[in-house]
């Protein structure tokens, strides 16, 4: 009885470890991009010595989860808006919680890179790069 307790016990302790660190790998971006949960995160990245301000939404739109990643400065902008369907979003969000757990401390330097998908070369290969689900703007000069 005692070894069938004990075996039970450290049986449900492994299940709790699995699953509180599978919900401690996830940020609040993979937990929205995976039900597609409406989403915003702003910040800014500097490259060159110029400062880049970003604005990155997440919003459902007609059976499809629209991600939009805008990089602006003044009124200038471009912007990457993807339209994904629901199916392809646990996967994605997935790839962003391996993407986070491996970058983690950059990201905790600067929190906007955990919902930037374009530094996610998975991601950015599979779905970004193809204008099947995303498309770039620019400000008109």
């Amino acid at each position: 009885m005692k070894k069938t307790l004990i075996i039970g016990f450290v049986f449900v302790a492994f299940i709790c470890f699995v699953s509180c660190n599978i919900s401690f790998a996830q940020t609040d971006f993979s937990k929205a991009l995976r039900t597609c949960e409406t989403f915003r995160q702003d910040g800014s990245i500097t490259h060159n010595g110029e400062v880049f301000n970003l604005t990155i939404t997440l919003d459902k739109s007609r059976n499809k989860c629209v991600y939009k990643e805008k990089i602006h400065q003044g009124k200038k902008y471009q912007m990457l808006t993807c339209n994904f369907d629901n199916n392809q979003l646990p996967a994605m969000a997935d790839s962003m919680d391996k993407f986070t757990n491996y970058y983690k401390k950059e990201i905790a330097k600067n929190k906007i890179f955990e919902a930037k998908m374009t530094t996610n070369g998975e991601v950015f290969q599979k779905y970004l790069a193809n204008p099947k689900y995303c498309s770039i703007t620019h400000s008109k000069n």
